[in-house]
């Protein structure tokens, strides 16, 4: 199974919470987890806001270690990117994790909180999009 994962996911295990814990552990054995080359960008942005930035450059060093697979954004996946922040109304980043997991045919994209799942991704009809908590609980 090819799992996607948003920012937050990332931002939630920095913070140290629980299922993403258990996610980062299952990616290792269990599927396939995928990340855009954005996330990488947003997750460096909010660590060193919030931070610094050394504090970005140490969880840069983990990421590189972590079992995710990174996907480059193509032409072709920011094309209908833009096609996508048209139809959804949300960030270009978020258009761009949702066209590169479409791009690689993920079998599901999670993301991290409620908030976030309600705000940004719940009209999303192009590919099953579930919240951390209920991918943990389900798989």
């Amino acid at each position: 199974m090819k799992v996607f994962l948003d920012t937050w996911v990332l931002i939630e295990k920095y913070k140290g919470a629980t299922d993403a814990e258990d996610l980062f552990e299952r990616a290792r054995d269990s599927f396939d987890a995928h990340i855009s080359h954005i996330t990488v960008a947003e997750l460096m942005n909010v660590i060193s806001r919030v931070y610094g930035k050394r504090e970005a450059r140490l969880q840069y060093a983990y990421l590189k270690r972590s079992p995710f697979q990174r996907n480059p954004i193509t032409e072709e996946i920011a094309r209908d990117a833009g096609f996508l922040k048209t139809k959804y109304r949300f960030s270009i980043a978020d258009a761009l994790i949702l066209s590169t997991a479409l791009a690689i045919k993920a079998n599901v994209l999670v993301t991290g909180g409620e908030k976030q799942f309600e705000e940004e991704w719940k009209s999303v009809v192009e590919l099953q999009v579930m919240k951390l908590s209920d991918f943990i609980k389900d798989n």
